[in-house]
């Protein structure tokens, strides 16, 4: 039995030597074709192997055209509603507490309300032009939003009140007083009292440019995503205007002891322009329901470095009920550069249909969409010093075209 394991170990050992040089030389070809694969994938024509399978994990969405000059150019039609927060400039409503006879304290006033200004639809308009870069399907994109917005409202009433005029910045020294008499109907609080009519104007001057870097890729077979980081920046102009006149029979005066000056109306104009840049990020995502058509939604967030400057506010009186009124300023503020921090966050949901012309050498889409941008805390027009949103939110028409 011993003699005959002993003949056959020769030959156990011959076969595994078999074995492992089959192995061996399996092994060798497979790497000696997988280095002419790579090989002939490195010639010019054969971009989609050169990356490699590692590569592919987010393959490029482009879209990009064949043989073009991977240029992209984008407009846009906008139709926004702009709102500038805390715009109160008149409130009914309110009993005329400093009366003079018994008489005047039993009147029940009626329900009022508070009218603000600084809310407007107003069309506009973005331009764009992207690169397609050879580099890993980056792109690079640069955007303009242009966008004017004015308001104007008024309130007529009895003994109205303008927050405008007076809070937040006290000016005790003006008075209501019966025209004819020197009967103080002036309350004493902060706000003026006795408007018969109150009318409000904003204006609003909206610029801003977006610098993107971003890259499109495949999730999924239905799924994009482009992330994107780069730079913001804007410039801004605010204004607003309110004018205030007295209840008939009535006028106002600068309470001095040598003051004969007697008015009808009173205004204020405050005004203030900002410019502002920093860094800008985001996300863009799309769901394809079929070849053409897809859902596609963008967000992105931003911290801007401002500086708010040409802040002036005026409060002037006039006496309109002459041929040729004069005015006299009794409040004039003129601050200088504010700089602040300030963050913004956008936000864009749409449909949008796309198709490629002339054996893919042109790429055309369109889309229309709901935009919401919120500025925090950017507004400083209100009445009561404190800062305020403005939002702007509405819809956006786009096309592109690349070539």
């Amino acid at each position: 039995m011993e003699m005959k394991l002993q003949k056959l170990w020769p030959l156990v050992g011959a076969l595994c030597l078999s074995i492992s040089a089959f192995a061996y030389g399996n092994t060798q070809n497979n790497n000696s074709t997988y280095s002419s694969s790579m090989h002939s994938s490195s010639q010019p024509g054969q971009e989609a192997h050169q990356r490699g399978t590692f590569r592919e994990i987010t393959p490029p969405a482009g879209p990009r055209v064949a043989h073009g000059a991977d240029i992209f150019v984008t407009a846009d039609f906008i139709w926004w509603e702009a709102v500038e927060e805390k715009l109160d400039f008149s409130s009914s409503g309110i009993a005329y507490t400093k009366a003079l006879t018994v008489s005047d304290l039993q009147q029940t006033i009626s329900a009022g309300k508070t009218v603000s200004v600084g809310k407007d639809w107003a069309p506009g308009f973005k331009v764009g032009l992207g690169l397609n870069m050879g580099h890993d399907g980056w792109d690079l994109y640069t955007q303009y939003t242009w966008l004017h917005a004015s308001n104007t409202k008024s309130q007529k009433g009895d003994y109205l009140k303008n927050p405008q005029i007076i809070s937040g910045y006290n000016v005790p020294y003006v008075n209501t007083i019966d025209e004819g008499t020197e009967v103080v109907m002036n309350n004493g609080d902060t706000y003026f009292s006795g408007f018969s009519e109150n009318k409000s104007k904003w204006n609003l001057h909206f610029n801003a440019v977006n610098i993107e870097l971003g890259r499109n890729f495949y999730l999924s077979q239905f799924l994009t995503i482009r992330p994107h980081m780069g730079l913001k920046g804007t410039w801004q102009s605010h204004d607003w205007k309110t004018t205030s006149i007295a209840q008939t029979g009535k006028k106002f005066v600068v309470a001095t002891s040598d003051a004969d000056m007697a008015t009808y109306g009173i205004g204020s104009n405050k005004h203030y322009s900002v410019w502002g840049i920093g860094v800008r990020g985001g996300l863009n995502m799309e769901w394809y329901m079929s070849k053409c058509w897809s859902i596609y939604g963008d967000f992105s967030l931003s911290t801007l470095w401002t500086n708010y400057y040409k802040q002036t506010l005026t409060i002037a009186m006039e006496d309109i009920g002459i041929e040729n009124p004069t005015s006299t300023i009794i409040v004039n503020f003129a601050d200088g550069n504010a700089y602040k921090c300030k963050y913004i966050a956008e936000l864009e949901l749409g449909f949008r249909w796309e198709t490629w012309l002339y054996d893919d050498n042109y790429h055309f889409a369109i889309q229309a969409g709901l935009e919401q941008q919120t500025w925090i805390n950017w507004s400083v027009l209100n009445p009561y010093n404190q800062c305020a949103d403005m939002s702007l939110r509405g819809l956006n028409l786009k096309l592109r075209f690349d070539f």
